[in-house]
């Protein structure tokens, strides 16, 4: 999947351990769902022999830049400061994802270049009522696949080495 380099891209993982059917699940997921339209999103029933219980969703949202664009120097295009560093490119929607999800903003931790970053819930207590425990971001980029589209290969790939 293909992103313009100014989106704000995050990976939303989330574990309703509580419920007993997948219909249980996705009814407690739909209000979020349909407010955060993912691009992508993946629901299955917790592995019997894993750290977790119940189901789980993985969902790929896109936050793209904000209106007017960004210049190469990374303010808004006409030299506003609407579109601030590329750190507050991040900030500005990972922060309102926190919210939305029933966390706290000030416990993601952004990377050296301010282009990423991960919000990992230590203690389940904390947790959010949509079971969210992990949102990782990027800045142009899936988190969980920064260089792109994998590739599929049906041979053994020995024609490869």
């Amino acid at each position: 999947m293909r992103f313009s380099p100014d989106d704000v891209v995050c990976r939303v993982a989330l574990n309703l351990g509580w419920v007993r059917t997948a219909e249980e699940a996705l009814r407690a997921w739909l209000p979020l769902v349909s407010e955060l339209r993912p691009v992508s999103a993946q629901f299955e029933e917790a592995g019997p022999d894993g750290l977790r219980r119940g189901y789980l969703a993985d969902l790929l949202v896109v936050f793209p830049p904000p209106e007017g664009g960004t210049a190469k120097d990374g303010t808004a295009e006409g030299g506003t400061a609407e579109g601030g560093t590329a750190r507050d490119r991040l900030l500005t929607p990972v922060g309102g994802l926190a919210r939305r999800l029933g966390l706290d903003p000030a416990a993601f931790e952004v990377d050296e270049d301010g282009l990423g970053g991960a919000l990992d819930v230590k203690d389940e207590q904390d947790g959010s009522p949509y079971g969210a425990y992990l949102v990782l971001a990027l800045t142009g980029a899936d988190p969980l696949n920064p260089e792109g589209e994998q590739a599929d290969y049906d041979d053994t790939g020995e024609d490869l080495l």
